[in-house]
Parts: C-alpha cells; structure tokens; sequence
C-alpha cells in the first residue's frame, strides 16, 4: 500500500498503484497545454472492477512477488494501462461553476 496516495474516492491508504498518464490539452487560444492525469488502483474501491479486479487480488494474496505470478500480473497491468482514458474537461460543468462562483454560491 502507498500511504503517500489516500484514496480520492473512499479516503482510505488502500492505494496499491498509481497510474501517471501524460496527456495534453487545447486551451481556449488554441495552445496545448501538458497535463497528467493521474489514475489510482484502491483496493477497497477497485476490488469489484473486472479490468482491476485482478491485480487487487494478486496484491492482496501475494505479499511477495512470485516468478510464476509476474507474467499473468503483467498482462492484468498492461490491460489496466491500456484502458486508462484522460478524462475529458466538461466545459458546461466548468462555464456553470464559474457562474455560481460569480453569484457567489461557491
């Protein structure tokens, strides 16, 4: 477990792994702009997940890694790695945020 990353979703120091994906982004001037999107694998939230699932358990079961094991974890990682999506800014979620700042709800 990782404690220098809790959870964003549930809070708890259950990171096994965290995923740095370099990505950029087109600003309004039409500049791109280099972020990374960060995506955390929790044992507690990612558990249930069909694509994680599998790793939570290897980590989980396994307080070593074992030889025989790496191949299969590797592939379960790479199919996590691969699916692995920046999210994308919604602009009417961010345009009605600025507004309820400006009103003063915020």
């Amino acid at each position: 477990m990782t404690q220098d990353w809790p959870c964003h979703r549930c809070g708890t120091d259950n990171v096994l792994a965290v995923l740095h994906l370099p990505n950029t982004w087109t600003n309004t001037s039409g500049n791109q702009v280099p972020v990374v999107s960060k995506f955390v694998l929790c044992a507690r939230c990612d558990a249930d997940d069909p694509l994680t699932g599998p790793i939570v358990t290897h980590f989980i079961v396994q307080t070593t890694a074992q030889p025989e094991d790496l191949a299969q974890l590797a592939r379960d990682l790479l199919r996590w790695i691969g699916q692995a999506r920046p999210a994308i800014p919604d602009e009417n979620a961010l345009k009605a945020e600025v507004d309820a700042w400006y009103r003063g709800e915020l």
